[in-house]
């Protein structure tokens, strides 16, 4: 046990020793950090002048929030949304940037949201036209436009009936309350996520590759624990990298995100952000599954790293693969229109990272069961990574040294 602590704290520190790898890991924090305010910086223009900073929107945003906050989303709400509205005038540019918009309307905007989706509308002028007594049945409404949705799905009648029993899990009424902490940080894990997974591959494609570049390949398989206890210290240090950077990371973000943006929110339904949403969870439970979901994906990406480190016999090369492997898959929409393409294609640990290929309106028949498309991403992250390990052990070990 000492020896093989022995190969992973020097496994670690050839990780380490490289400046290259301390600036890498250095400005993954910063970029992590920074890509969480972003949205902060800048200023918002109204007829070409600075109204406010985009800091100060958020502030006031988030006070007229909190002003709404712990009211029950009833008739009476969403007809004080509606009655703030209909002060804004018909203009050709903005109607965000009247006056009439900031001083009635804008308190109510997450709410007008709201509205638009339940209600399936494009214009907040159909706001209007609602009568009293369909904003009486709003959650009726919102069942009703969630069952269409499922209904009119490629999903077999199982899955459906599943997302059927699912949505109506649903605790009804919503209690409004701000979460602009949580809605934030799930917009920032995604890039969080593509960070972790460049800084991985950069760090971890020498793990073996390395060995080849330096000629010590042949030296490293004649040792004495050349054909195990050192191939199990690199896999090992792999992995523990990964998770290790991984809760850095998210830890990094979630603190950022929450000191900026606010710790409200993570009992509020995870309908305040994704209105139409069948999952009966809060706003904390989300975050934290997707971060766990994050970490598995992240591993996954990292054992194929270590696979194709054993493979090539350039650092470099795998590199290059891992950041097509990663980047490509977010420039291509796949049609949900043939499930099990569409599932397949969120199996890449890229596609893995998006919080709407997590959670959906999707159910999925699997070997009998059903199944939700995280409970199909965690398994198949976590068997995945298991299967691939073997392999770059059984590359490495068996390659020809030259």
């Amino acid at each position: 046990m000492n020896s093989f602590c022995e190969l992973v704290k020097f496994e670690y520190r050839k990780i380490l020793k490289k400046r290259s790898t301390v600036i890498i890991l250095i400005l993954g924090i910063l970029l992590t950090a920074f890509s969480c305010v972003g949205p902060l910086m800048g200023n918002y223009y109204i007829r070409g002048e600075v109204y406010e900073s985009n800091y100060e929107g958020m502030k006031k945003d988030r006070e007229y929030a909190r002003g709404l906050s712990g009211r029950e989303i009833n008739s009476d709400l969403l007809s004080e949304t509606i009655e703030a509205y209909s002060h804004i005038p018909i203009v050709e540019g903005r109607f965000t940037d009247t006056d009439e918009y900031q001083q009635y309307a804008r308190p109510y905007s997450e709410i007008q949201y709201m509205i638009r989706k339940v209600y399936n509308i494009d214009n907040f002028r159909e706001m209007f036209s609602i009568s009293k007594e369909s904003l009486d049945d709003f959650y009726t409404v919102r069942q009703s436009m969630v069952e269409k949705i499922i209904n009119n799905t490629a999903m077999n009648s199982a899955e459906k009936a599943n997302s059927l029993n699912l949505s109506r899990k649903v605790k009804t009424p919503f209690i409004y309350s701000y979460a602009g902490g949580y809605t934030r940080l799930f917009s920032q894990m995604y890039v969080t996520a593509l960070i972790i997974c460049f800084i991985c591959s950069v760090c971890i494609a020498p793990l073996f590759a390395g060995e080849y570049t330096d000629r010590a390949d042949s030296l490293i398989l004649s040792s004495k624990y050349g054909k195990n206890k050192i191939i199990h210290a690199k896999l090992f240090t792999g992995i523990s990298f990964t998770v290790l950077l991984c809760i850095v990371l998210t830890i990094v973000s979630f603190v950022t995100t929450m000191i900026f943006f606010g710790w409200d929110g993570s009992n509020s339904p995870i309908q305040l952000f994704l209105p139409l949403s069948i999952v009966p969870y809060t706003m904390g439970k989300i975050a934290l599954m997707y971060s766990i979901l994050i970490l598995f994906a992240s591993i996954l990406s990292s054992a194929l790293t270590m696979l194709l480190s054993a493979k090539f016999r350039s650092p470099f090369m795998v590199v290059v693969i891992m950041t097509v492997i990663t980047v490509l898959p977010g420039f291509v929409n796949i049609s949900e229109d043939v499930p099990w393409i569409y599932h397949l294609s969120n199996l890449v640990p890229a596609r893995m990272f998006k919080l709407e290929n997590i959670i959906n309106i999707f159910s999925i028949e699997f070997l009998g069961l059903i199944i939700q498309p995280y409970v199909l991403i965690l398994s198949f992250a976590v068997l995945a990574s298991m299967a691939l390990l073997p392999f770059a052990y059984r590359s490495f070990k068996n390659h020809n040294c030259i």
